[in-house]
C-alpha cells in the first residue's frame, strides 16, 4: 500500500469516527471541510520558500521591512524544486501556487518528510517549501534562507473537528482552548 493510499484512508477513517459519534473531535490540517463537521481555527502558518544560505537567488533579493523578504514564484521558473506529493496539504497548496504563478515546476525529488525536504535542499538539490515551525524548530549547521511567496503568502490552517450541531463537553472545550493558545 503507498502512503498516499495510508494517509488518505487514516483522514477518512478518522472523519467517520467523528460522524458515527465514536469521537468527539478531531485535529485536522485538511484544504476541504466537511460539511457535517464543524472547524475551529487553532492555527494559521506560513509556508516559506527556503534555499541554502548560498544559492544564488539568495543575493539577488532585497531584504525588505516584512518578517521574511517575498519572492515572486514566477521568477524562479527555471529552479528545481524539492516537493511534497499533491495529496498531502502543503504539496496541494504550493502546486496551486506554481501553477498561479505560471509556474511548471522541475521536481527532481519528492518526499512526504518536510525535514528530509529541508535537508535536501540545505545539500544544493532545489528550492522546498517548508511551513515555518519546521525551520523554527530544526536545527542547522549552517542557517537557510526563508521567503514568503508573493504578495499574500501561502498558509496552512489546523483545526479542530466536531460534528456539526453536537454538544462540546467542557474537556474538549478546555482542549481547544488550550491548543489554540500554544
Amino acid at each position: 500500500m503507498s502512503m498516499s493510499a495510508s494517509g488518505k484512508r487514516h483522514t477518512l477513517f478518522r472523519k467517520n469516527l467523528l460522524l458515527n459519534d465514536q469521537l468527539d473531535f478531531g485535529i485536522f490540517n485538511e484544504t476541504r471541510e466537511h460539511p457535517k463537521l464543524e472547524y475551529e481555527l487553532l492555527k494559521r502558518e506560513e509556508i516559506l520558500l527556503v534555499m541554502p544560505p548560498d544559492h544564488p537567488w539568495h543575493l539577488r533579493i532585497s531584504i525588505s521591512s516584512d518578517r521574511y523578504p517575498r519572492i515572486d514564484l514566477s521568477t524562479l521558473a527555471s529552479e528545481p524544486f524539492i516537493l511534497h506529493f499533491p495529496e498531502q496539504t502543503t504539496g496541494k497548496l504550493v502546486l496551486e501556487a506554481l501553477d498561479r504563478a505560471g509556474v511548471q515546476p522541475r521536481v527532481p525529488v519528492r518526499s512526504r518528510n518536510t525535514e528530509t525536504c529541508v535537508k535536501l535542499c540545505m545539500q544544493g538539490m532545489g528550492m522546498c517549501f517548508t511551513p515555518e515551525t519546521y525551520i523554527q524548530n530544526m536545527e542547522f549547521s549552517r542557517k537557510p534562507v526563508c521567503f514568503s511567496v508573493g504578495e499574500k503568502g501561502i498558509f496552512t490552517t489546523l483545526s479542530i473537528a466536531f460534528r456539526r450541531g453536537t454538544y462540546l463537553p467542557k474537556y474538549a472545550r478546555d482542549f481547544i482552548e488550550i491548543a489554540r493558545n500554544k
